[in-house]
């Protein structure tokens, strides 16, 4: 069933983070996470069907940065179209048996100058969906000008649905100050089938921020799970389970249809989260 159809017939949870899962495994800090997918596919296999188990109906590609640009630092520039069919590939199969959507993640590109950019992301967005991805996720971004041309670039590559998911500040706007009603109208002119918040905190800023529910252009919140505190290398996030769901359930009554987590929300988040929101036709 296409995203956008089975939004309208219920609330879907969705998976949480990857990074973090990876840290927790063991991978250091420094190592290029989307890399994994054809270093260490059962790694990443094997977070990919824990927050399945835990529930979720959507799942994220690991392939977050895996543009030329952030690639680069690791020497790995040309292994864009490698990686993110690969990424697609291995949620594609961890997503068969539970009938799951696979999204597949694209970010900003970081610190870019005299590239372009547009082209970037047309590789890693076609590169996701030869690999099987049939949902667009672009998420983290805070220039509303580069999510544009991440939106063109899948516009002008496929018709599959696309979310917009922004970072805000804990008071809801973008960095330059743009407020998420008057960002989110800018993403639906823009083509954006879904649009949503991604990375934050859930503060009464943001609940305060959230437009009313429009049912021609759902709603998506991935939460992180707090701010990390680094503990002899490890990084704990402060919110627990049990808070988690309930701040999510409070945001699916406020409107919100997708939702899942971000740094820090991992399958037993996931999990908590399933068991508070209205249960899936």
């Amino acid at each position: 069933m296409d995203l956008l159809e089975d939004l309208t017939r219920r609330i879907l949870p969705a998976d949480g983070a990857m990074g973090t899962e990876l840290f927790a495994a063991g991978v250091a800090r420094d190592r290029c996470l989307e890399e994994l997918c054809v270093s260490q596919p059962d790694l990443v296999l094997r977070v990919h069907r824990s927050y399945l188990e835990a529930g979720a109906l959507l799942v994220k590609t690991n392939s977050f940065g895996a543009n030329a640009v952030r690639l680069a630092a690791h020497g790995l520039e040309h292994r864009v179209s490698e990686i993110n069919w690969t990424a697609a590939q291995l949620a594609k199969e961890a997503a068969k048996e539970f009938r799951a959507h696979v999204a597949g993640s694209v970010g900003p590109l970081g610190a870019a100058s005299g590239v372009d950019r547009e082209a970037i992301f047309l590789e890693q967005i076609g590169a996701l969906l030869d690999g099987g991805a049939r949902v667009i996720l672009l998420e983290t971004f805070t220039d509303l000008d580069e999510i544009g041309l991440a939106l063109n670039a899948k516009h002008t590559l496929h018709h599959c649905p696309v979310i917009a998911c922004l970072a805000c500040r804990e008071d809801a706007r973008l960095p330059d100050g743009t407020t998420l009603t008057d960002a989110f109208t800018r993403l639906r002119d823009l083509g954006a089938d879904i649009v949503g918040v991604i990375c934050t905190a859930i503060t009464p800023a943001l609940f305060a921020a959230l437009p009313s529910p429009d049912a021609d252009l759902p709603l998506a919140v991935f939460p992180s799970a707090g701010l990390p505190v680094d503990r002899a290398g490890r990084l704990e996030f402060p919110v627990s389970p049990a808070q988690f769901a309930r701040d999510v359930a409070a945001l699916a009554r406020s409107g919100a249809r997708l939702l899942g987590g971000c740094c820090g929300a991992g399958p037993a988040h996931i999990a908590a989260m399933v068991a508070a929101l209205p249960p899936a036709a």
